[in-house]
């Protein structure tokens, strides 16, 4: 980035800090604050060990010397600006992770795509949280990250205290790694219910004895496990293991595939780091993203089916701005509901609500 580039998003950056209005977590004054400076990119050097007393204070950090990126920590100290082994841990928020980069995705997956599938997970990952642990939704916060994905923030205090042994067996639970058929667990009650709709289909559809002559059961095995497969589907035969069914290996095999299937359906895609991880740094909402310029935007959970990222956290205005585009970039982009294509070698004239966008992702330079 060069200095009337990074001299125009310090500015920028700074405007916005000086308007928002900045809503601060719980108990901030106990809390490791960290930040990125504008200044220094495109070195990614993190001044950390910060704390403040009140929001004047952080808002006039924040205007005097502009961040690319805003963290504070998950944990609560009794000294939060003191280097780590001295700070005092408290407590830890729990936290959840989300982002485009952890999903299954295919290479080149359009952002909006991949956003959309992210707030998919964390619409599954709240039903777990309400369902299986009873966390109230009045006890979650969930936040659109500013670049590829969502964090949810619980503040029940059930889990506060949590070391990182048990929060990695929440990742576990959630994640389902290493299920186990027969457990009781309401994860795997879903991956089963999930089997027994597919096998279901396959029978009403004629395709079962089919698959399981393809897998090489013979003809008298595929009446017999047909015929128990239905008294399972229709609830009339207890769910235990596989073998029960049938010790036939073609029929494993194609159990265990569906069995994989539904497993992947029903996995949570977190990362799980975040979760585990006691002294996490997170980034605070109202901030800007400084590789997107998006807001870190907290949504009521109410609404988050229609929240648009790519609108509802774009903050910047409709200002025309002059920006030169580097030879080889091609970018198809939606921001706001408006297409815009982006081809590496112009000179651009573009809303500045755009001109951020490519400038922090290291598309465009400021000016002609």
């Amino acid at each position: 980035m060069d200095e009337l580039t990074k001299a125009y998003l310090i500015r920028r950056f700074r405007e916005y800090y000086s308007k928002a209005e900045l809503k601060m977590p719980h108990d901030f004054e106990k809390r490791e604050w960290a930040f990125v400076f504008i200044e220094n990119l495109p070195d990614f050097f993190m001044q950390r060990h910060i704390s403040f007393n009140s929001t004047e204070l952080f808002q006039s950090f924040l205007v005097k010397s502009p961040p690319a990126h805003v963290y504070h920590s998950s944990a609560c100290y009794l000294n939060p600006s003191v280097e780590m082994e001295k700070k005092g841990w408290l407590c830890a928020d729990l936290i959840f992770d989300i982002d485009a980069d952890h999903l299954p995705l295919k290479p080149g997956t359009p952002m909006e795509t991949a956003l959309r599938l992210a707030k998919k997970e964390i619409i599954k990952l709240i039903g777990i949280l309400e369902d299986d642990f009873g966390v109230s939704r009045r006890k979650m916060k969930v936040v659109f990250s500013g670049g590829r994905g969502y964090h949810i923030h619980v503040f029940d205090e059930r889990f506060r205290e949590l070391e990182s042994p048990e929060r990695r067996e929440l990742v576990d639970y959630i994640s389902l790694n290493s299920p186990e058929i027969d457990s009781n667990s309401a994860q795997m009650e879903r991956v089963r219910m999930c089997f027994l709709k597919i096998v279901g289909k396959l029978i009403e559809r004629n395709l079962l004895d089919k698959l399981l002559k393809k897998e090489g059961v013979r003809a008298n095995s595929i009446r017999r496990i047909r015929e128990k497969l239905k008294l399972l589907v229709e609830g009339n035969i207890e769910f235990t293991r596989i073998e029960d069914i049938s010790k036939s290996e073609g029929f494993q095999r194609l159990a265990n595939k569906i069995f994989s299937a539904c497993i992947s359906r029903n996995t949570i895609h977190i990362d799980a780091p975040v979760t585990a991880d006691v002294k996490r740094l997170i980034r605070f909402p109202g901030s800007l993203h400084g590789k997107t310029g998006l807001r870190v935007t907290e949504i009521e959970i109410d609404d988050l089916e229609e929240f648009d990222p790519l609108r509802d956290a774009v903050v910047f205005g409709d200002e025309k701005i002059k920006l030169r585009i580097p030879p080889n970039v091609r970018l198809d982009l939606t921001l706001r509901g408006e297409e815009f294509r982006i081809r590496g070698g112009e000179k651009v004239t573009l809303p500045e609500y755009v001109a951020v966008f490519l400038i922090c992702r290291g598309i465009a330079r400021y000016g002609h």
